[in-house]
């Protein structure tokens, strides 16, 4: 039945293989925004630069991001658990491979906008396992999408410096979560506590929060 299938895709009279495909208009993406991070500087803010802290970033690698975590760490982990996030008894897996430093629980988390990638449910397993995997004191850094809008981009963010960043769309709108309003992030954070919120343009909030000790 082989013969079947290629003449499915036997191209028409005269038209070029393939070319039904390549006539398809594809969408073009928006182009990258460079804005303000103040709730990554916030993140970064004070701590020394002395190479002692532990970073674990949940997006994909980026060299500019490591330039820039190599300030305060020589112990950092990228875990890329934004380009494809796993569903269901998958997304449970990835959380429990995701390892521990072996040197020192994280004191740096950076899960961008991981929070709004996942659905409701799955949300609290995430910071259970931050929680786990982090000293007492530890920050995180979250951004969630607070437009309202029904459908939402796949996000990626590059960090530019600590206190600039770059935001690009990586994929085609889906349908949007219900937004996080402050007080669901403040709950759904614990025993992170939400230290300081910053308001993006484009409905976009950033959040630093630290882990309260015990």
């Amino acid at each position: 039945m082989g013969w079947l299938g290629r003449l499915r895709h036997t191209p028409a009279h005269g038209q070029r293989p393939g070319a039904e495909e390549s006539e398809k208009p594809r969408e073009s993406l928006p182009p990258p925004l460079e804005r303000a991070a103040p709730g990554v500087a916030a993140l970064f803010a004070g701590l020394s630069a002395d190479g002692s802290h532990s970073v674990l970033d949940l997006g994909p690698a980026a060299e500019n991001h490591l330039d820039l975590y190599g300030r305060f760490s020589r112990q950092i982990r990228v875990a890329d658990l934004l380009t494809d996030p796993p569903r269901g008894p998958d997304w449970a897996a990835a959380l429990k491979a995701l390892p521990p430093h072996p040197r020192q629980p994280y004191d740096v988390v950076l899960a961008w906008d991981l929070l709004d990638r996942l659905w409701p449910e799955e949300r609290p397993a995430l910071i259970k396992r931050l929680a786990e995997l982090t000293a007492p004191g530890a920050r995180l850094y979250v951004i969630v999408d607070t437009s309202g809008e029904p459908t939402t981009r796949p996000l990626r963010f590059t960090l530019l410096d600590l206190d600039r960043m770059v935001q690009s769309v990586v994929g085609p709108p889906q349908p949007a979560h219900s937004p996080l309003l402050p007080a669901q992030v403040g709950r759904l954070l614990e025993p992170f506590e939400v230290e300081r919120a910053f308001t993006l343009r484009g409905g976009l909030r950033e959040y630093f929060a630290t882990k309260k000790d015990g």
